[in-house]
């Protein structure tokens, strides 16, 4: 699951125009190199490592690997909402479960948060129970759990496509490979040399294991920025209920919110969808309309009040 979340709490600008547009070209090519971001944005490239360091150091820019969770091994996902008395002191305790991938508080946008919004997964389904039991269900400071298989997941049409018809596999998840995984995972743009030192390997054996990656399809380098440093200060998860073909729906609500992740789950709200905007009013907006599409009955909004985790290293990418 990929999501796109708010990090700096608001307490940085909008990014400069110098800034916005390297992180343009990131987005398109997450590991360009020093030398053609120069050239492309005609300015030095020790300029360009200035920035980009200062901006990934401000979370204005995440760049890292993305691997589907059905290729590390977890078929099971799910979308959670858990209602508590204390969801932040809950939130942080769940954060460091590594079968959770994202946590947020949500709640009424005039009032506190009351309830968390989680993705998780696991191997299976029996595994994916059992985790809940253990850490939700049981758990004293949880008062509702309402948990929503993930059936599907997209991201935008050209990358989704691309990736989950195309994908040639072949080569092992051997210990190798899931160490190069992982560390992109972390650091979209580590070094060869420094993925040569976590895998125990030289940087050109590395790098010739990354372009297989790339090449079979496993994980996509991917480059996203924080949406309050472009303009969009409001982010929330929008539930939707389609009464025509999931299809149709899906198509009709991307083409309205713009999205950064869309997913079909279980129950009754059938689509899930990311959503930022430009102020709580916008995203008000934006859910109402996508709620006036034909063929929705409804479109809900949470909100997120604070993001407390978001992680792309699935906890099958390093099992042996």
């Amino acid at each position: 699951m990929l999501t796109r979340t708010i990090f700096n709490e608001g307490g940085l600008p909008d990014l400069e125009p110098a800034d916005r547009a390297l992180v343009d070209r990131l987005v398109a090519d997450p590991r360009a190199s020093g030398r053609d971001l120069a050239k492309a944005l005609d300015c030095s490239e020790a300029n360009i490592s200035r920035r980009l360091n200062r901006l990934v150091a401000e979370h204005a820019v995440r760049i890292r690997a993305f691997m589907s969770l059905d290729r590390a091994g977890l078929s099971a996902g799910a979308v959670m909402l858990v209602q508590s008395p204390d969801p932040m002191a809950l939130g942080q305790r769940l954060a460091a479960h590594e079968w959770i991938h994202f946590v947020a508080t949500t709640g009424p946008l005039d009032g506190p948060a009351n309830a968390l919004v989680l993705h998780g997964s696991a191997a299976n389904g029996t595994a994916f129970r059992a985790l809940l039991d253990r850490d939700l269900v049981t758990d004293p400071d949880v008062t509702v759990v309402d948990a929503r298989m993930v059936l599907d997941s997209f991201g935008t049409q050209a990358t989704t496509d691309a990736h989950r018809h195309n994908w040639r596999g072949g080569r092992p998840l051997d210990r190798v490979n899931r160490a190069i995984i992982r560390e992109l995972q972390r650091d979209g743009r580590a070094t060869f040399a420094a993925l040569g030192e976590v895998a125990g390997i030289s940087s050109t054996a590395a790098a010739e294991r990354y372009r297989h990656l790339i090449d079979d399809q496993l994980i996509r380098m991917l480059a996203f920025p924080e949406p309050s440093r472009i303009g969009l200060r409001a982010t929330g998860l929008m539930l939707v209920r389609p009464r025509i073909a999931t299809s149709e729906a899906l198509e009709a609500a991307r083409s309205v919110a713009n999205p950064g992740w869309i997913a079909m789950l279980s129950g009754p709200s059938l689509i899930a969808l990311e959503c930022s905007a430009a102020d709580d009013r916008a995203l008000v907006a934006l859910t109402d309309r996508v709620g006036a599409l034909p063929g929705i009955s409804n479109a809900a909004l949470c909100p997120y009040h604070a993001i407390l985790k978001e992680s792309f290293v699935w906890c099958g990418a390093d099992e042996e």
